[in-house]
């Protein structure tokens, strides 16, 4: 069901590595083999479901006539739009946002590129059988709260407690140098993505950097007591275990932000300017961190970004005039970083939201939808593409289930294991990174999407 450009998306590093386990239970166990090159995957969610079909927008005449058809006052004005360097088959003609200029210049460069009318499939998915019920359906579907945790577990047919960087971790972690923070780093608190058995994420604030125990080591009156008094109350030698394991934890966390601190401080001066705003920071903060990656013994790492808002059921064009600008200029300062430092090829950045939103207007904005268009960003992306199926934006389409509601035409598993590949997990264990992904897609048959170079 799906068509995928014959360009390759990633490249692939073949490491072998260390498969630990599947949905909690231990599966099997791989050949390790230490990575020593570094990594990143950078995740941007756009909480909320981001009405993406005003992001990326059909451009040659009879497309645009028919989007504009179907989205009535939603619908942007063709000249207002920023058109791609883009062809695709039958003249299929692509356009941006005109908040977008950022992105189009980076797609145009060969350093971006979309993934189309992607989503939650808990196996593959026609019309008539989701209106016979005779196929299984993502829980809770159009549901923010499901919905959103379905696109960070990659498990749709189940509701749990891992997610996929959280599994890669898992997977990969043992075939690593000990580091002094968890792989997965979130710039917006816990979150299921980068959860795993073994592992889970560490937080950090995006102006502040590592988060310190208030007055531990400071220059505050009375920080010495304290520090003092906290210190021989974590060195103390409990029969509980629960006390022991917690002055165990707390300890941990204040040894490893000490080292994060002294690691960021030492970070290279950027000549990339950030413009401010908390995505920006966000990014910047990432920025700071991937440039102390030897410094933190860090070959692999993922990073999480929460920005929410994305509910347009009202006053689509006025927010997404303020929002879009916000993710452009923050990707382009991001890449132009990534470029500065030497690793733009080592750090692929990718967008998720909830859910697509329906092509019919409510009177107001969107409402909740199913497939929907994402991002990828980096030198190893093979970019200027347009990955997957874009639909054709017609009432007609048989991917319609109401409303402009679209089936995916690519799964979140497929789209998923091709950045799984990238970074590092074998196709032999890309099961228990992607438990579901047998039902899309043969490991080891090539690449199921082929966004990477």
């Amino acid at each position: 069901m799906k068509t995928w450009s014959r360009r390759q998306f990633l490249s692939h590093s073949g490491v072998s590595l260390l498969a630990a386990t599947q949905l909690g239970s231990v599966a099997r166990v791989a050949t390790a083999a230490p990575a020593t090159d570094y990594q990143a995957l950078v995740c941007i969610l756009l909480a909320g479901g981001a009405d993406s079909f005003n992001m990326l927008v059909p451009y040659d005449a009879p497309r645009y006539d028919a989007y504009a058809a179907m989205r009535s006052d939603l619908a942007l004005a063709q000249g207002d739009l920023l058109p791609l360097n883009y062809s695709g088959a039958d003249g299929r003609q692509m356009a941006l946002h005109p908040g977008m200029p950022e992105v189009q210049q980076l797609f145009d460069a060969g350093d971006l590129a979309f993934i189309a009318n992607v989503g939650p499939l808990a196996e593959p998915t026609s019309r008539a059988a989701y209106n016979s019920g005779s196929v299984r359906l993502p829980l809770g579907l159009f549901s923010h709260a499901d919905q959103i945790a379905q696109w960070q577990t990659s498990v749709p047919d189940q509701r749990i407690a891992t997610g996929v960087a959280g599994r890669m971790a898992d997977v990969l972690a043992p075939g690593l140098p000990t580091a002094p923070i968890s792989m997965n780093v979130s710039l917006s608190g816990t979150n299921v993505f980068q959860t795993g058995v073994g592992v889970t994420s560490y937080s950090i604030d995006a102006t502040e950097g590592a988060r310190q125990v208030a007055g531990y080591e400071t220059d505050d009156d009375g920080s010495s007591v304290f520090t003092t008094a906290l210190n021989a109350m974590l060195a103390a030698d409990y029969d509980d275990p629960f006390r022991r394991s917690y002055a165990a934890q707390l300890r941990h966390s204040i040894d490893s932000a000490q080292l994060v601190t002294e690691a960021l401080d030492s970070a290279q001066v950027l000549n990339t300017t950030f413009s401010g705003g908390p995505f920006s920071e966000a990014l910047a903060q990432i920025a700071r961190i991937v440039s102390v990656s030897d410094q933190l013994n860090a070959p692999r790492q993922t990073f999480f970004i929460t920005f929410g808002g994305w509910d347009h059921h009202d006053d689509v064009i006025p927010q997404q005039e303020a929002m879009l600008p916000v993710v452009s200029r923050g990707l382009a300062e991001f890449h132009a970083a990534m470029n500065e430092m030497g690793v733009n090829d080592r750090v692929t950045t990718f967008t998720i939201s909830d859910f697509g939103r329906t092509l019919t207007s409510n009177g107001k904005g969107s409402d909740h939808g199913w497939g929907g268009h994402n991002l990828v960003m980096g030198g190893a992306v093979a970019g200027r593409e347009v990955y997957g199926a874009y639909p054709e934006i017609d009432p007609g389409n048989p991917l319609d289930v109401g409303r402009g509601r679209f089936i995916p035409t690519t799964s979140v598993d497929e789209f998923y294991a091709e950045l799984a590949l990238w970074f590092g997990v074998s196709s032999a264990d890309l099961d228990v990174v992607l438990p579901n992904i047998s039902r899309f897609y043969a490991p080891g048959s090539g690449l199921p999407v082929g966004f990477m170079l």
